[in-house]
C-alpha cells in the first residue's frame, strides 16, 4: 500500500535527511519523490535508512557520474530540488556552485540539486563523508546556498522601498514585505545551523593538521 505525503523542507539536508529516516523507522520506504511529494511503500519497520547528500555545486555530468558511482555501490537513488535558483528561460544560476555548476538547465540539473540515498540497515554508520575536511566542504556550500537566498530576499525586499518600481498600495506593499521576512526567517535558521556545523568542524580540522 503506498502513501503520499506533501512536504517541502527549508533545511533540505539535515531535517530531510532525519524525517525519511523516522518515516522509515513507522515502517514507510521512499518510492518516488517530486518536488514538493513523496511517495512511500509500506515495508518493516527500521529495515532501510536515508542520507541526503547535496550535490547542487557539481556540473551536471559530475553530479551523474556521481550517481552512477553510488549505484554501484549498492545504493538507491533519488534526485531532489532545493529551488534555490535564478532562472532565465531553461537555463539556471546557481550562485552559491563552483565553476560550471554555476549552470544548470532544464532538462539537465536544474531540480536536481539533492541526492536522496537508501541502503538496508545493516547497523553500520550511513555516512559518505568521514573525513573531516570533505564534511566541512560540503557544508561551507550548503551555508553559501542559504547566504545567496537570503541576500535574495533582502534584495526584494528593498526593492519594495524604491518609488516608481511598485505599483502597489502601501497597505499591500506592507504584506509583501512581511511574507518576505517570514521566508527569509525560515532560511536564516538553517543559516545559522549550517554555520554552527562549519565552525565546529573547523575546530576539529585543527586537531589532524
Amino acid at each position: 500500500m503506498s502513501k503520499t505525503v506533501f512536504r517541502y523542507f527549508f533545511d533540505f539536508l539535515d531535517g530531510q535527511e532525519k524525517w525519511l529516516n523516522t518515516m522509515a523507522g513507522q515502517g514507510y520506504r521512499l518510492k518516488k519523490c517530486g518536488r514538493v511529494t513523496y511517495t512511500f511503500d509500506e515495508c518493516t519497520p527500521n529495515e532501510y535508512e536515508y542520507t541526503v547528500e547535496f550535490v547542487g555545486d557539481k556540473a551536471y555530468s559530475q553530479a551523474k557520474d556521481y550517481r552512477r558511482y553510488l549505484e554501484g555501490m549498492g545504493l538507491r537513488t533519488f534526485t531532489k530540488n532545493i529551488n534555490l535558483n535564478f532562472s532565465y528561460g531553461k537555463v539556471k544560476w546557481r550562485p552559491y556552485a563552483k565553476g560550471m555548476g554555476q549552470i544548470a538547465t532544464s532538462p539537465g540539473g536544474f531540480n536536481r540539486e539533492l541526492l536522496i540515498l537508501e541502503k538496508r540497515k545493516d547497523g553500520k554508520p550511513f555516512e559518505l563523508h568521514t573525513d573531516v575536511h570533505d564534511k566541512l566542504d560540503t557544508y561551507k556550500t550548503v551555508r553559501r546556498a542559504y547566504v545567496w537566498a537570503i541576500f535574495l530576499l533582502l534584495g526584494l525586499t528593498a526593492m519594495t522601498f524604491i518609488p516608481g518600481v511598485s505599483s502597489m498600495p502601501p497597505a499591500m506593499a506592507w504584506v509583501l514585505r512581511a511574507i518576505i521576512l517570514a521566508f527569509g526567517i525560515l532560511f536564516i535558521i538553517p543559516a545559522v545551523k549550517y554555520s554552527s556545523f562549519v565552525n565546529r568542524l573547523k575546530e576539529e580540522s585543527k586537531t589532524f593538521e
